[in-house]
């Protein structure tokens, strides 16, 4: 049976916000409306010569960047977007490369091309991309209301629009057995205001009026499934199931949110710049993200519609633990998440140690 689980107030339009994102997806424009002005974005990633020439044409366009990418090009922002001003002969090369679709050797944009201030319609446009989880950059232009097809919302609902609220729905559940575990059971739930689908996995029969192990786990396609030997994910994964097979009982929350939420695609060009020297969270502030864009809502979610409210959190991430009593699960305790060192992910473990604050001992780096 599927059943609703709401925690969160969305806006009265969300579904002209849920619309717009889809279509950024696919590579289209979408209109943001307010009583006086309107006026177009489109995203950087997917965006095609015979497009820019077609913007062009209308007239002047802007390039919508987040702070993070701004202060890798010279402008210096604490918060919010950031707007350059486009020539008319300006080139798809040059946008994407302004953009952080390049290698780290780039040229910088001069002081008079940068805005003073972004309009509130340029920071909805950049926020949309952000919850499109696109790479954060848009072009910003003209265009009038009204223009056939294009799907339009307005600037007040694109800026307070938040997808992730933990509004979940309980799709299917099945049992399913591992070869690490036979007894393990699948509850599949899906966004209510998006696409992505979350999965707990039940291990065991885990006793709910105790503290319940669980670990929570964002989805990592390279780690998980092709066993890459960058990240520590997929052994912490199997690891954890096999510890809770061991103790009786514990669940698995697997969250989309591939690359510390930046999606697969900006995921992979985050690697080819850790080749060229960077490290984990400096190459997603060089793409426009911050260091970590996970959010936890639907986690909690989850857990209290299993009935858990009790846990100790298997991990080594204090920002998981804070989230989730944040959602107002009761984190008693902490067990440590094993990971193996190799020549391959040593700089990422030391990043996420060093860097982020994570947990790690000798113990947990074997």
């Amino acid at each position: 049976m599927t059943r609703s689980i709401e925690n969160t107030y969305q806006p009265v339009d969300s579904l002209a916000a849920e619309r717009c994102i889809v279509e950024l997806q696919r590579g289209r424009e979408v209109v943001l409306q307010a009583d006086s002005q309107s006026s177009a974005v489109t995203l950087v990633e997917t965006l095609e010569q015979a497009q820019l020439q077609a913007i062009q044409r209308q007239g002047k366009c802007q390039l919508v960047l987040t702070a993070n990418r701004a202060m890798v090009l010279g402008r210096h922002r604490d918060t919010g977007a950031a707007v350059l001003n486009l020539s008319d002969n300006t080139t798809l090369h040059t946008v994407r490369q302004l953009a952080g679709l390049a290698t780290l050797q780039q040229s910088m944009p001069s002081a008079e091309q940068w805005q003073n201030t972004a309009s509130s319609s340029a920071s909805a446009g950049i926020g949309l991309a952000l919850q499109a989880h696109a790479l954060p950059a848009v072009l910003h232009y003209a265009k009038p209301a009204g223009c056939g097809t294009v799907l339009s919302v307005t600037i007040e609902d694109a800026l307070h629009f938040r997808p992730d609220t933990g509004a979940l729905l309980e799709l299917s559940r099945a049992s399913i057995p591992l070869t690490i575990a036979e007894r393990v059971e699948l509850v599949v739930f899906k966004e209510r205001h998006g696409a992505a689908e979350h999965v707990a996995v039940t291990v065991g029969k885990p006793d709910i009026s105790r503290p319940v192990v669980v670990r929570l786990h964002s989805s990592c396609f390279t780690g998980d499934i092709l066993g890459s030997l960058r990240c520590d994910c997929g052994e912490q994964l199997n690891g954890a199931i096999r510890s809770m097979a061991s103790m009786g009982g514990g669940i698995v929350l697997y969250v989309s949110q591939e690359g510390r939420g930046i999606g697969l695609a900006s995921k992979l060009r985050a690697y080819q710049l850790q080749e060229q020297g960077l490290d984990t969270i400096e190459a997603n502030q060089f793409l426009g993200f911050g260091a970590d864009e996970r959010r936890y809502q639907a986690a909690a979610t989850m857990l209290h519609s299993l009935g858990v409210s009790h846990i100790r959190l298997m991990t080594n991430n204090p920002l998981k633990i804070d989230a989730l009593r944040g959602e107002g699960v009761d984190v008693v305790g902490r067990l440590p998440a094993h990971a193996t060192v190799n020549v391959h992910n040593a700089r990422y473990l030391q990043t996420k140690r060093e860097r982020a604050g994570h947990m790690t001992t000798a113990e947990s780096l074997v």
